[in-house]
């Protein structure tokens, strides 16, 4: 049962980061938060990958590689925005949409359809994120609804469900076409080291700053390689979807440390709607 307890470490250094953004850099950009993680994370990612075996590459391998690329920054940088904008434990939840975008991207580019379960976590999930919001229900029965889109955390996260669920259904067709351990550790590296570029050239952030905030840098630095490492070793002895499933226990931890470190309220409606989510999540991956 190695693979579980990799997958909740995993969950738990997701839930970390995620409050660590909200509570320790208040006064940085998305941007200058991204600089300082991808600087810091990147020569473990290097060393981690050294280990690992290189597998016999593809042209299918190098396409999804390149499209993967732009796909996931896009979604990296509106996630940091998106902690940034609203409470966790509005905005992270968001993030069990994504299974059921991953219904119909799955369809599209791997021809994977869900069962009656599925459909059933479908319903779990919509359910749950109108919980999320149920104090507004006292404005009008589809407040709660409404409310997501008009809390700019929530939009944005929802929008970067949608990216995540294009960018893991393109991940697992790379995996298959490489190895597990090998495909998270390069691509992260490489994700990081241009991302970075990028930003110091367009003075996005600066040497100075990263060097300047190097402990919280490396903190976070090693929640990502912690994140990264763990889910690869996890995917690569486990089934994936019993793997991811445990690993979105992240937005479960990521309420409950809102409500206690950040202090952020209404813990009870916001916990069970969560709660509720994080099952649908569990009936479409491992079930549907």
């Amino acid at each position: 049962m190695l693979w579980l307890f990799l997958a909740l470490i995993t969950a738990l250094s997701v839930a970390v980061r995620d409050v660590s953004i909200k509570a320790m850099f208040k006064d940085m950009e998305p941007f200058q938060i991204a600089g300082l993680e991808l600087f810091w994370s990147m020569p473990i990612l290097g060393l981690l990958l050294l280990t690992v075996p290189v597998p016999e590459l593809d042209t299918t391998f190098w396409g999804v590689f390149i499209v993967s690329l732009p796909l996931n920054w896009l979604a990296y940088i509106l996630y940091l925005r998106a902690i940034k904008a609203s409470p966790v434990s509005l905005s992270v939840p968001l993030l069990a949409f994504t299974p059921v975008f991953m219904i119909l991207t799955g369809l599209l580019v791997l021809g994977e359809t869900i069962n009656q379960w599925g459909g059933l976590g479908i319903c779990l999930i919509v359910f749950g994120s109108y919980i999320l919001n149920l104090e507004k229900k006292k404005k009008g029965i589809l407040e709660p609804i409404l409310a997501v889109f008009r809390e700019r955390g929530s939009l944005l996260m929802l929008i970067v469900a949608i990216l995540f669920s294009f960018a893991a259904v393109l991940g697992k067709k790379a995996i298959l076409h490489s190895s597990a351990l090998f495909f998270s550790f390069f691509f992260f590296l490489v994700f990081d080291a241009i991302l970075l570029a990028g930003l110091l050239v367009t003075g996005k952030t600066s040497l100075s700053h990263i060097t300047k905030n190097s402990r919280k840098g490396m903190w976070l630095g090693g929640l990502l390689v912690i994140h990264v490492g763990c889910h690869g070793m996890a995917i690569a002895v486990a089934t994936a979807v019993y793997m991811i499933a445990v690993k979105r226990s992240s937005i479960l931890f990521t309420v409950l440390l809102g409500w206690l470190i950040l202090k952020e309220g209404r813990i009870k409606t916001r916990a069970t709607g969560t709660l509720l989510m994080f099952l649908g999540v569990v009936l479409i991956t491992v079930l549907g």
